[in-house]
């Protein structure tokens, strides 16, 4: 028996436009910047908008191999993964990205849901703790890297200019 579907939100203000961030995301070279936890990344099929990405991630102190399914919306600044070969506790796991403007900075949503193999009410609360702290995380990373290359686009342009 299972508990049925969870979802976690978390958000995040960035001082950078969407398609800076958006851009981040969507390049998976950039992964290993973004989460302290991915080691590798590359696409093992698809295009920019829908694609399998593999994963080398440490977790629990050793290395795993992961493969997700991300589709991308550009114009939305959305993007949508699914984990394709979730391991115990999970059954499935998968979530989003969304990007908006908001009083003048980008205002980023990062969202899972899963299902877990275990009705006990702690595993969930555990992971549901595992991945509030990765999300708080990996958006503050997101933060620090768009912010950084935004600022350097701008001097980019500003010396162009003059």
């Amino acid at each position: 028996m299972t508990l049925g579907t969870r979802r976690t939100v978390h958000r995040l203000s960035i001082d950078a436009p969407e398609d800076v961030i958006f851009s981040m995301l969507r390049d998976s070279a950039h992964w290993p910047y973004l989460d302290g936890l991915t080691v590798y990344s590359e696409r093992v099929s698809g295009d920019d908008s829908n694609h399998e990405l593999r994963t080398s991630v440490v977790a629990n102190g050793s290395l795993s191999s992961r493969r997700c399914r991300r589709v991308f919306n550009a114009v939305r600044q959305h993007a949508e993964f699914r984990q394709l070969d979730v391991e115990a506790p999970f059954l499935a796991l998968g979530g989003a990205w969304d990007i908006q403007r908001a009083d003048g900075q980008s205002e980023v949503t990062l969202s899972h849901e899963y299902e877990l193999d275990d009705d006990a009410e702690e595993l969930a609360e555990r992971v549901t703790r595992y991945i509030d702290e990765f999300c708080r995380r990996e958006l503050e990373a997101l933060r620090l890297s768009s912010e950084r290359l935004s600022l350097l686009l701008q001097r980019h342009s500003a010396a162009r200019e003059a």
